[in-house]
């Protein structure tokens, strides 16, 4: 493995483990700001590319998403 591939698996790591830690602490202040950070800075540093950018943000606004149509529904009952 090179340099290039090392640099973008451990970006890949950080970024989903930011995302889990997102899920763990969803209805807290901030909740999403080191997965998004992390993905910023992943993109910036070229170790992911625009597809994975754009795959990264999506993932986390439907997280979003689903937990405030949770909200939503739970609200409803």
């Amino acid at each position: 493995m090179n340099l290039q591939q090392r640099d973008h698996q451990t970006a890949i790591g950080w970024i989903e483990g930011e995302i889990d830690n997102m899920i763990r602490d969803l209805g807290k202040p901030n909740a999403s700001s080191a997965a998004t950070s992390v993905i910023t800075l992943a993109y910036l540093l070229r170790a992911i590319d625009d597809n994975e950018h754009r795959h990264y943000r999506a993932r986390v606004d439907q997280i979003y998403a689903s937990y405030n149509e949770s909200i939503k529904q739970g609200a409803a009952a």
